[in-house]
C-alpha cells in the first residue's frame, strides 16, 4: 500500500469518527446511535456487514442489538455466547481485538450458526467498554463475505471507534439515571428544606426575579435582618451597595440559563462585609418551575487568595519572560554545539577513511613486497647459477619465481574483485543448482566433524552472474564457517526468493528494491563481536593466525556481489555463530528460459572436457543446423539442466573429470526427461553400455557424427528408443 493510499484511508476514517461523534452528541436515541454506528463502520472498512452485540446481565449471552447488511431475523433476535473458544468471548475476556481473516481456516474460534448462514468469511471483534467499574457493554463486530486482512490501521480505528461508541452509550445511561434522580429530587424537596436549616451555607427560596419567599435561620443570624424584612427584595439591604446592580442583573438571565450565579459582598450583623458566592437553581416538579432554591457560600478566604494572585501576576509574567530568555539562550548554545559536533563527526569520518586507505595500502605493500622479494631473490640466484655454469639449477628457481608471480596475480585479482573492477562472465544460473552441485565438494572441504545441511528453496527465478565467481564465493564462505567451528558443528546452506523494499537496500549504493534470490551460509561457530564485524569486509583484515589467510576472502566476495548488482548481509554474535547472506537480483524465470530454448530446430547438449574436441564437434553440429549447448564437465551439464535448459539430444564423453562420468550424466538427465536420446563418445570405455544409448568411438569423421545424430533424432521423433 502506498503512502498516499494509507493517508487517504486515515483521512476517511477520521472523517467517519467525526461524523459519528457529532451523532453521538446530538441524538438521545440509543437504537439510532447503534444502527448508524454499524452503517458508518461498514463504510469505513468497506465491508458487507456490521453489528453491535449487547452483553446481557448474565455476562455470557450476547444479543444482536443493532446491525446493517444482515438478513431478517438477526437484528434483535440472534444470540451468541461469549464463551471460551468463541471470538466474542476472546475479545471480552482479554480486551484485545479478535481478528479472523478467513474463518474457513480459523483454528482458534468457533462461530454462531447465524454468522455462518449469512455467508461471513472474515470478521473482527472489538470490545465496547462500560463505564467506570461497570462491565463491558458488548462487542462491535465487522463482517465480510469474502476473506480479507484487517491492517493495524483498521484495528486502531476500530478501537477508537468502539471507545467513542462506549462513551455515547454511557452518556445515555447517565442521562436516564439523571432523569430518575430528578424525580427523586422532587419527592425529597421537603427533606432538603429541613436539611437546609442544618448546613453552614445561607439557604433561601425565591421567585425567578429574586424576590425572597423564605430564608434559613443561618441567613437571619448572619445578616441581622428580621425574617419579615428579608422578604421580597428586602434582602438587598444586606448586599454591598457596589454589588447590588450586578446582583439583580444576574436574575434577568437566570430563567434562560436555568441557573443563577453571582459573587457579591454580604454585610454581617456587626457591619463587616464578606465575600459570598450565591447560586440558585429552579425546582421543577413535573416539568414546571414552582420556586428557586439557592445558597450563599462564604468565599472570603478564596477572594483574598485571588487578590494576592492578581498582585503576583506581574511578577509571574516577569519571571516567565526571564526564563524564556534563558531557554532561548540555551537553545542557541545547543545549535552551536550541534554544528560543532557535526563538523567533528565529519573530521572523524575522514580520519577513518584515511585509516582504511592506510590499512589497504599497508596490506598491499606487505604482500607485494614478499612476492617481489621471492621473485628478485630467484632472479639473483639464477644470475649466480648461470655465472657458475650450473644451468641445471635454474629450472627450480624459475618455477619459484613463477609461483611468486602467480601469487601476485591472484592478489591483484582479489583486489579487483574487492574494487568491483574484475572481468566477469555473467550467465543465467540457478543458485539452487550451484549449491546442489557443490554439496559433495563442500562436505569434503569442511570434514567429517561438521554436519552439512542444504535447505534449498527450489526457486523459479534465475540470476545473472559469473557462476565460477559464485562457486568461489560459496566455497570461501564454507571454509570460513569451517574455521569458526574447530570442534565441529552444523553448516547450513539455504536458498530463498525475497522482495526487498527501499528501506532494506538503503545502506547499499546503487542497490535497487525488488525481487532478489538469496543464498545464505550459516554456522554454529564462535561468531564475531560487533567491532570485528564492522571490519570483516575490509581488505587484509583477518582474525586468523599468520600464514592462514591474507584477509581478502570476504572483501573479494563483497566486491563480486556488489559488482553483480547484489548486496551482502552478515548476522553474527559471539558464541552464537554467523550467517552471511548473498542477495542477487532476480533476472528471469526458469520457465521463460525453457520457452526461449524451444523452437523449430533441434537443440543438442554436448558434454566434452577436452576444449579443442568440444569446439570442433560443436562447430560440426552447428554446420548441420543444430543449436548446441556446451558443457566442459558433468557438473556444468547438470547446472544447465537445473537452470531449466531444454534440449533434444545428449552427446557426452564417457570419461569426464570430477565425480560424474558420461553415463551418470545421462542417467541424471533421464531422471528429468525419461525419453531423452543419448549418444556416448569414447576412446576407451570399459564396462557395459546401456542398450538404449548410442556409442561412437573416437576418432570419428564429421559424416559419421552427422549420420548418428540424425538417426537418433529420427528414432526419438518416431517414438523408438
Amino acid at each position: 500500500m502506498s503512502t498516499a493510499d494509507r493517508e487517504a484511508i486515515l483521512v476517511n476514517q477520521q472523517a467517519i469518527l467525526a461524523r459519528f461523534g457529532e451523532l453521538a452528541l446530538r441524538s438521545d436515541d440509543l437504537d439510532e446511535i447503534l444502527t448508524e454506528a454499524c452503517r458508518l463502520v461498514a463504510e469505513a472498512l468497506q465491508t458487507d456487514m456490521a453489528k453491535v452485540m449487547e452483553l446481557q446481565k448474565d455476562r455470557v449471552t450476547l444479543v444482536v442489538r443493532a446491525g446493517v447488511g444482515w438478513p431478517p431475523g438477526v437484528v434483535g433476535e440472534a444470540r451468541a455466547r461469549a464463551e471460551r473458544g468463541s471470538s466474542e468471548g476472546y475479545a471480552l475476556q482479554t480486551g484485545k481485538p479478535a481478528i479472523s481473516p478467513d474463518i474457513a481456516n480459523e483454528k482458534r474460534f468457533r462461530y454462531s450458526q447465524f454468522i455462518v448462514d449469512a455467508g461471513v468469511k472474515a470478521l473482527i471483534n472489538v470490545v465496547i467498554l462500560g463505564g467506570k467499574d461497570r462491565p463491558a457493554y458488548g462487542v462491535l463486530q465487522v463482517d465480510s463475505r469474502k476473506p480479507r486482512d484487517f491492517s493495524d490501521v483498521d484495528t486502531e480505528f476500530l478501537r477508537s471507534y468502539a471507545n467513542l461508541l462506549a462513551a455515547a452509550v454511557e452518556r445515555l445511561r447517565i442521562a436516564a439515571e439523571t432523569r430518575k434522580h430528578a424525580t427523586s429530587l422532587r419527592e425529597s424537596e421537603e427533606r432538603y428544606r429541613m436539611l437546609a436549616t442544618q448546613i453552614p451555607q445561607l439557604v433561601f427560596t425565591c421567585t425567578s426575579t429574586g424576590e425572597r419567599t423564605w430564608d434559613s435561620p443561618q441567613w437571619t443570624e448572619y445578616s441581622g435582618l428580621p425574617e419579615k424584612n428579608s422578604r421580597g427584595l428586602g434582602w438587598l439591604d444586606a448586599i454591598h451597595p457596589e454589588d447590588r446592580d450586578a446582583t439583580m442583573a444576574a436574575w434577568t438571565s437566570s430563567e434562560a440559563q436555568g441557573e443563577y450565579a453571582v459573587a457579591h459582598r454580604i454585610r454581617r450583623a456587626d457591619g463587616a462585609y464578606r465575600w459570598f458566592q450565591t447560586h440558585a437553581r429552579p425546582v421543577r416538579p413535573e416539568g414546571r418551575t414552582v420556586t428557586w432554591l439557592g445558597t450563599s457560600t462564604d468565599i472570603e478566604d478564596q477572594a483574598r487568595i485571588r487578590e494576592a494572585l492578581e498582585r503576583s501576576g506581574e511578577e509571574l509574567e516577569r519571571r516567565v519572560y526571564e526564563r524564556t530568555a534563558e531557554l532561548q539562550q540555551a537553545l542557541d548554545t545547543l545549535h552551536v554545539e550541534a554544528r560543532e559536533r557535526s563538523r567533528a563527526e565529519e573530521r572523524l569520518r575522514h580520519s577513518e577513511k584515511l585509516k582504511a586507505i592506510g590499512q589497504l595500502t599497508g596490506g598491499i605493500a606487505h604482500d607485494f613486497n614478499n612476492m617481489l622479494q621471492a621473485i628478485m631473490s630467484c632472479l639473483g640466484l639464477i644470475r649466480v647459477r648461470m655465472q657458475q655454469g650450473r644451468p641445471s639449477d635454474v629450472v627450480t628457481l624459475v618455477e619459484r619465481a613463477e609461483k611468486g608471480a602467480v601469487r601476485a596475480a591472484t592478489l591483484t585479482h582479489r583486489l579487483l574483485a574487492f574494487a568491483r573492477q574484475q572481468t566477469l562472465e555473467p550467465r543465467l544460473v540457478s543458485l539452487d543448482a550451484i549449491a546442489h552441485d557443490m554439496e559433495d565438494m563442500i562436505r569434503r572441504v569442511v570434514g567429517a566433524s561438521i554436519n552439512v545441511e542444504l535447505k534449498l528453496g527450489d526457486g523459479v527465478w534465475l540470476v545473472q552472474c559469473d557462476p565460477n565467481q559464485m562457486e568461489s564465493a560459496l566455497g570461501n564462505l564454507c571454509v570460513n564457517a569451517r574455521d569458526a567451528m574447530p570442534d565441529g558443528g552444523w553448516l547450513t546452506i539455504s536458498t530463498s526468493e525475497v522482495i526487498l523494499n527501499e528501506a532494506e537496500v538503503a545502506d547499499f549504493e546503487d542497490a535497487l528494491p525488488g525481487r532478489y534470490c538469496c543464498i545464505a551460509v550459516s554456522d554454529t561457530g564462535t561468531g564475531m563481536s560487533q567491532k570485528i564485524m564492522e571490519h570483516a569486509f575490509e581488505p587484509f583484515f583477518t582474525t586468523k593466525p599468520s600464514g592462514q589467510g591474507v584477509g581478502l576472502g570476504l572483501s573479494q566476495i563483497y566486491g563480486f556481489v556488489r559488482q553483480s548488482g547484489g548486496i551482502v548481509q552478515m548476522q553474527t554474535a559471539v558464541g552464537k555463530g554467523t550467517t552471511v547472506r548473498l542477495y542477487m537480483p532476480a533476472s528471469v524465470q526458469r520457465e521463460d528460459v525453457e520457452e526461449h530454448s524451444t523452437g523449430p530446430g533441434k537443440t543438442i547438449m554436448l558434454v566434452e572436457d577436452e576444449e579443442i574436441v568440444r569446439e570442433v564437434t560443436a562447430e560440426q553440429l552447428r554446420e548441420q543446423g543444430y543449436r548446441v549447448l556446451e558443457a566442459d564437465s558433468g557438473a556444468a551439464a547438470l547446472r544447465l539442466l537445473h537452470a531449466g535448459a531444454r534440449f533434444d539430444l545428449l552427446i557426452s564423453d564417457v570419461a569426464l573429470p570430477g565425480a560424474l562420468n558420461g553415463r551418470q550424466v545421462a542417467e541424471s538427465v533421464r531422471q528429468r526427461y525419461s525419453r531423452m536420446p543419448v549418444i556416448l563418445v569414447t576412446g576407451y570405455a570399459p564396462g557395459d553400455t546401456p542398450s538404449d544409448m548410442e556409442v561412437i568411438r573416437k576418432p570419428f569423421s564429421p559424416e559419421v557424427l552427422a549420420a548418428r545424430v540424425r538417426a537418433k533424432l529420427e528414432q526419438s521423433q518416431a517414438g523408438v528408443d
